[in-house]
Formats: C-alpha cells, sequence, structure tokens
C-alpha cells in the first residue's frame, strides 16, 4: 500500500471502490442500456429511500436548487421512472415517487454493483474478507442508527438532467 492510500478512512475507502468497482462492467452497461445517468440514479435511489416526497422536500434534502429537481423530475417521468400526484392535503403541490419500472432498475443496479464488488474483493484472503465485512455492517448499521438517508448527492453542475447544488459549487 503506497503512502497515498495509507491516510484517512475517506482515502482508504476511495482507495478501496477504485481498486473493486467496475470489475465486470456490468453497472455501466446497465447505464448504458438504460440510458440512465449517475445522477438520476441517485435522485431515484433517494426518492426512492424517502417513500416519496414533494420537489421542494427533495430539493432541500438533496442540496438541489428547484429548477434542477423541476427538470430532473421532469425527464424521470418521461422514462416512465417516477409518478406525480397531487398531495391529498393540498392539491397545489405534487407528491412524487419512483414508478415499479424505477423500482426495477434501481435493483438491478444495486445487484449489478454488490457483483462488481464481490469481484473485485474475491482476490482478498477469506480473513480480510471476513475482518471487512464485519467492519462494513458495523459502519452502516452506525451511520443508520445516527442519521438516515444521506444529504446533498452532488456538489456541480452535471449539465442536462444532471443533479446541481444549491451552493453553485
Amino acid at each position: 500500500m503506497s503512502a497515498k492510500d495509507s491516510g484517512s478512512v475517506g482515502e482508504l475507502l476511495l482507495a478501496l471502490v477504485d481498486r473493486v468497482s467496475h470489475r465486470g462492467g456490468d453497472t455501466l452497461s446497465l447505464l448504458t442500456e438504460t440510458g440512465m445517468t449517475l445522477p438520476q440514479v441517485l435522485f431515484l435511489t433517494r426518492l426512492r429511500q424517502s417513500g416519496g416526497s414533494t420537489p421542494s422536500e427533495l430539493a432541500e434534502r438533496l442540496g438541489m436548487s428547484l429548477p434542477a429537481v423541476s427538470q430532473m423530475v421532469d425527464r424521470l417521468f418521461q422514462l416512465g421512472l417516477l409518478t406525480r400526484v397531487e398531495d391529498p392535503e393540498d392539491r397545489r403541490r405534487k407528491r412524487l415517487a419512483t414508478t415499479p419500472r424505477a423500482d426495477d432498475l434501481l435493483e438491478r443496479l444495486r445487484r449489478a454493483r454488490g457483483e462488481e464488488y464481490n469481484k473485485g474483493t474475491a482476490k482478498l484472503s477469506p480473513a480480510v474478507r471476513r475482518e471487512l465485512a464485519a467492519a462494513l455492517a458495523k459502519a452502516v448499521k452506525e451511520l443508520s442508527l445516527e442519521r438516515g438517508p444521506p444529504g446533498p448527492l452532488i456538489n456541480q453542475d452535471c449539465g442536462p438532467g444532471g443533479l446541481r447544488s444549491k451552493r453553485g459549487t
């Protein structure tokens, strides 16, 4: 391991993901096949995790501007990946939710990504794999109890259909 890799937890996670990601190309192939972008997948993931939201709630939760959310919603609606219905408590508001098609796509991507990570870690010794799995399970559990769904997704303008931060960075 180089000096560059032996730093903070964040640096170590980046180094690990770099070594295990896209080992079969299944995730990228699936994105290409569906015409989806990573920002769209992340948007749908957060929408599904929330169990449904208004555009304003999503903008706040994801650190996006409302116009960026509206653009993303329009594109995903055209693709048949989310629904827009009137809020029963306030007919002026629209509630968003993922469609079964989106849920299926997200599950396929999750499985493909997991399989790529399994392939990428296959060369680790069984003892290191067990230790890594135990440490990751503990971290996921602790973070799940501590916070709920993650915060802002992307802090940059990703172009048409991408996520844009309200901070404009």
